[in-house]
């Protein structure tokens, strides 16, 4: 029986432990979080800070690198320039917080939601942001360097001016964001929706676009040279003085597209659809165009 007891005890012992680390009832840190609503320039660096209310907390300068924050309310939370080095942030509530110039290069913010978050200028660099929601957020300037969104979503977001160099953007919901003068070089967006995107200037070499719904999307001026494109659907598109030198746009579509001034140079076109496109100013020298369908017809020139 006494061995019982002591093994019964050593158990408890071990899980009021294990409860401490998780909760942080004995972290002195994560008691003035939770009695004043916030800590600013607080060094939080590895809190448990996991499954609690922070609704408008000001946490605004404060050091949460390394720190546990899954499941937390963190709604309309000052955060600016806050650093969340390495945290672990899944299924967090960020909606309409103020994220301003913080750093979560390395954040886990899988399913986190940040509908209508405030995070221009912000660093998000290698950030895993798989199934999160992004709908509205503004990251105008922001560094999402190789951050991965894997099937987010994120309609009517500013990426506008971002760097997204080497993101993934894989099956996510851009309808309606803007990129408007973005880095984009060697970003993944395969399969991606971007019905209506502005998209006006932005730099995509290198791009892989395969199979992406970019309907009425405004790509004018925009470079993408090099990029993949093949069965990607530009429907509509203002594509005005583009460059996709030495693109792969084989089996695209581009009906109706606007192409005036666009520079198609040592593209391929293989069996792509420019029927009703306007290719006033357009350069073809060297673009392959076997089957391609032209406004004028089938040109089988380049086979």
């Amino acid at each position: 029986m006494r061995t019982f007891l002591k093994i019964s005890l050593a158990v408890l012992i071990i899980l009021g432990a294990i409860a401490a680390w998780l909760f942080g009832y004995d972290e002195p840190r994560v008691k003035e979080v939770k009695a004043n609503n916030g800590c600013p320039s607080c060094d939080l660096k590895d809190a448990s800070l996991w499954w609690i209310v922070l609704q408008d907390a000001d946490l605004q300068g404060a050091d949460l690198s390394g720190a546990n924050m899954w499941w937390t309310d963190l709604q309309r939370a000052d955060l600016r320039n806050a650093k969340f080095i390495k945290s672990n942030l899944w299924w967090t509530d960020l909606r309409g917080a103020q994220l301003k110039g913080a750093d979560l290069s390395g954040t886990e913010l899988g399913r986190a939601d940040l509908r209508g978050i405030k995070a221009a200028g912000s660093k998000l660099n290698s950030t895993g942001l798989s199934g999160a929601n992004l709908t509205g957020g503004d990251f105008a300037g922001a560094s999402l360097w190789r951050a991965n969104l894997l099937q987010a979503i994120a309609r009517e977001a500013d990426f506008s001016r971002a760097d997204l160099t080497e993101a993934n953007f894989h099956a996510v919901d851009l309808t309606g964001s803007s990129f408007v003068g973005a880095k984009m070089i060697r970003t993944s967006m395969t399969k991606t929706k971007m019905a209506g995107v502005n998209m006006s200037g932005a730099t995509l070499d290198g791009a892989d676009l395969a199979g992406a719904d970019m309907t009425k999307a405004d790509l004018s001026n925009a470079t993408l040279k090099g990029s993949d494109l093949p069965v990607a659907d530009l429907t509509g598109a203002n594509l005005k003085g583009a460059d996709f030198a030495k693109a792969n746009l084989t089996w695209s579509k581009l009906i109706n597209a606007d192409l005036k001034g666009a520079n198609f140079a040592d593209a391929n076109l293989g069996s792509a659809d420019l029927t009703g496109s306007d290719l006033t100013g357009a350069n073809f020298e060297g673009a392959r165009l076997c089957k391609t369908v032209m406004p004028t017809g089938m040109d089988n020139s380049g086979c």
